[in-house]
């Protein structure tokens, strides 16, 4: 998983819509994130560092002969990984590499000291991925020790430090640039389609190529929302979005910045797919309506939700269309009376599995006003308390149980979010959190 936090960018895929026209968010990937991909990587590069080298040509009595040299008892102490700005990282790594000759009743072993300086650049893919590459690279040999010799003999020690100062260079940077193109390749399984709901989608990819200053390397990425198949294109937005410098949690590895529009876009999304709208059967009993008819209510969506975001609260505000049917005699559904419903909600958000979630609850009592009545003059105040028992616990249900299926933020395979933190501010959240890989 070397270096697998950069892919953290989480590129995505789709064909590439006007930036205008789609909602934006913003990562930001913070030193401490490399700090701990550089402590993951450490062991990775060393065990990559385990490799038959070529063999040690030599000449002795006359003949040439071909001595066997592994690379395997390797000590590196030393990873970093620190940003560039305006191009990408800078890889400095240090510690000792165990070399062993193979040579006819001599049996040696030495231990190297070696030090790799490498520049990744950072760029964007045609597609809206990241790609990064190893522009410089170079490894320096420091001291060589023997450690072990079976006949002490140290007639051919010449001979080996040259043949040490040929090979060994060019084998540090080499894994290093295999490791990083296998990255590449890694990337790409990152594309694809997320689901958020009931014949819904959400996939990213990068609007611009990235941002690296010498603290963060920051992301815009625009989210393509897809509806039975086929993307959906948004309004522009009002203004563009970027995240302010110091919001979220100053030790985080990453900070997303969610935009309103984001949120926007996905109740649009719901409203479209109709996964908000809501069917509620049982028996009611109004003054209007002897006998105690059974009766249905549908509730569907008339008008685009509204999402406000204010600092540390968050509100949504649906509005339906909610029809009383009453099932006749023959089984066939007649309508009663129809009311505009008004529902303001309170979003608690938080992020779990790798999914921005959400808790709804009313804000204040559900109104209702009405639009047609087919049984005469309705007495609205003696109905509303009926239908507001009626339907604010299957509503709060069904809302509750869309709005846990949760959005997915940008991810890879094999990392997980942890320790996230929500911060709400004025017109977009911010979501902190802290990185694990798993083995």
């Amino acid at each position: 998983m070397f270096l697998v936090c950069a892919l953290l960018f989480l590129l995505g895929m789709w064909v590439p819509f006007s930036e205008a026209s789609t909602p934006r968010t913003e990562v930001r990937i913070n030193q401490a994130a490399l700090d701990y991909v550089a402590q993951v990587g450490l062991n990775s590069f060393q065990d990559a560092l385990k490799m038959q080298l070529t063999d040690f040509l030599y000449y002795q009595r006359g003949h040439l002969q071909r001595i066997p040299v592994f690379m395997l008892e390797n000590d590196i102490s030393h990873l970093s990984l620190k940003l560039i700005p305006n191009y990408g990282i800078h890889l400095s790594t240090s510690g000792h590499v165990g070399m062993t000759f193979f040579l006819e009743r001599n049996l040696q072993k030495l231990r190297v000291g070696i030090t790799t300086e490498a520049d990744i650049v950072i760029s964007q893919a045609a597609i809206g991925t990241l790609v990064l590459g190893i522009s410089l690279c170079n490894t320096t040999i420091e001291e060589v020790n023997l450690t072990y010799s079976e006949d002490g003999s140290k007639e051919i020690w010449n001979s080996i430090h040259g043949y040490i100062k040929a090979i060994l260079p060019h084998k540090p940077c080499s894994k290093l640039s295999f490791l990083v193109e296998g990255l590449n390749v890694y990337m790409g399984t990152l594309i694809g389609l997320r689901t958020i709901g009931p014949e819904s989608q959400i996939s990213y990819s990068l609007t611009h190529p990235p941002t690296i200053t010498k603290d963060y390397i920051s992301l815009a990425i625009k989210a393509t929302f897809v509806l039975l198949g086929k993307p959906i294109v948004f309004p522009p937005p009002p203004s563009s979005f970027s995240l302010p410098q110091q919001v979220g949690s100053s030790t985080a590895m990453i900070n997303f910045g969610l935009s309103q529009g984001l949120f926007d876009s996905i109740h649009f999304l719901m409203q479209k797919s109709g996964s908000i709208n809501l069917d509620i059967t049982g028996q009611l009993v109004l003054r209007q309506f002897p006998n105690s008819m059974p009766l249905v209510l549908k509730a569907r969506v008339n008008a685009e939700p509204i999402v406000t975001i204010h600092n540390n609260q968050t509100s949504l505000w649906i509005q339906y269309l909610l029809d009383v049917l009453a099932v006749s005699s023959n089984s066939a559904f007649k309508s009663l009376f129809s009311l505009d419903m008004a529902v303001d909600l309170a979003l608690n958000i938080f992020m779990s599995g790798g999914k921005l979630q959400a808790n709804a609850s009313l804000q204040k009592d559900i109104e209702f006003n009405v639009t047609s009545s087919n049984v005469g003059v309705l007495d609205l105040l003696g109905v509303k308390p009926l239908l507001r028992s009626a339907v604010k616990e299957p509503l709060t249900e069904h809302l509750n149980a869309l709005f846990g299926l949760g959005v997915t933020l940008p991810s890879i395979a094999k990392a997980n979010f942890i320790s996230p933190q929500v911060f709400v501010y004025e017109g977009y959240i911010v979501v902190s959190c802290g990185l694990h890989f798993q083995d």
